[in-house]
């Protein structure tokens, strides 16, 4: 049997490269699908209410009203979009989640995920001598700044150097001055048609070790995006998960 996966935001970018990546797949059908341009044919509510499967690649602007049209009509959800109120939505997004299991991935990319697993241990394992630098680097068009995935790398080097060393550490803007202690350097590049590059590096007077994926092919965050429904179609219990999950990376 098929599994029906829905996209919100299928006319975007990301939304047109997982379409075609769903018809690559007999396992998988591209059923009732949403972006702004189909909004007078194509009811959010009908997404949902037509699938097996919910994948978000749309703005943080919608995320808020696709949270709500879930809880009217529950269905395993996978939200890809980066930028919304994490904060603000939690509350709802932990409701849905007592009813249908809920990935939430800034990255779907299998080597993004592979590099966030490195940098935890290695942000744990270094001592405090290692100044941490994070930069990456996304196309002209790219709204949110840093980028979900650079946040997210950002959060997991915060928790585990303050497991470690039990102190507190904050972003800095590379730029704003001499180089404080117990600070991680934050820059960015928005240029061009660039389609993703994250760099951590950990400098010491004498070494450096740095942590770089770059993206080559939107293809795979399809792909990425993909695996999460094909193993959300195993019968996931409802919760909410993330791409480690998916990948069993613990």
């Amino acid at each position: 049997m098929q599994t029906v996966v829905g996209i919100i935001g299928v006319t975007g970018r990301m939304g047109q490269v997982l379409s075609e990546e769903i018809t690559k797949r007999k396992a998988l059908k591209l059923g009732c699908s949403y972006s702004k341009e189909l909004a007078e044919s194509n009811r959010l509510a009908t997404v949902f209410k037509e699938n097996d499967v919910v994948v978000d690649f749309s703005n943080a602007a919608l995320v808020p009203e696709i949270i709500t049209t879930a809880l009217n009509d529950p269905k395993p959800l996978i939200i890809c979009t980066t930028g919304w109120d994490q904060a603000q939505l939690m509350p709802q997004i932990d409701q849905l989640a007592q009813k249908v299991p809920v990935i939430l991935a800034t990255n779907t990319s299998i080597g993004a995920a592979i590099q966030r697993y490195i940098v935890k241990v290695v942000a744990k394992a270094l001592g405090e001598d290692f100044d941490v630098d994070l930069h990456e680097k996304h196309h002209r068009f790219k709204v949110d700044s840093p980028s979900g995935t650079a946040t997210t790398l950002l959060e997991d080097i915060v928790a585990a150097k303050e497991k470690a060393f039990n102190k507190q550490y904050r972003p800095y803007q590379v730029g704003d001055g001499a180089r404080e202690a117990d600070k991680i350097g934050v820059s960015v590049t928005r240029a061009g048609s660039i389609v993703g590059e994250h760099e951590v590096t950990f400098t010491s007077l004498e070494e450096q070790i740095s942590i770089k994926h770059t993206a080559f092919d939107r293809a795979l965050f399809a792909k990425g995006a993909l695996k999460c429904v094909e193993w959300l179609s195993q019968g996931q219990k409802p919760g909410r998960y993330t791409i480690f999950d998916v990948l069993n990376l613990h």
